[in-house]
């Protein structure tokens, strides 16, 4: 069953923000944490991938 979560129109904008900068700069965070760890060798011997 789904949960209906009330918030205000703040919170709501606040949220679109923070998925914003997780969709643009977190994923430019994450590609370049993967290509480090590729760097390193073999990733499935790399805990930091």
């Amino acid at each position: 069953m789904a949960t209906i979560n009330y918030m205000t129109e703040e919170g709501l904008d606040q949220l679109k923000i923070e998925i914003q900068t997780l969709k643009t700069k977190g994923r430019a965070e994450m590609a370049q944490m993967i290509k480090e760890a590729r760097e390193k060798g073999d990733l499935s011997e790399n805990a930091e991938y």
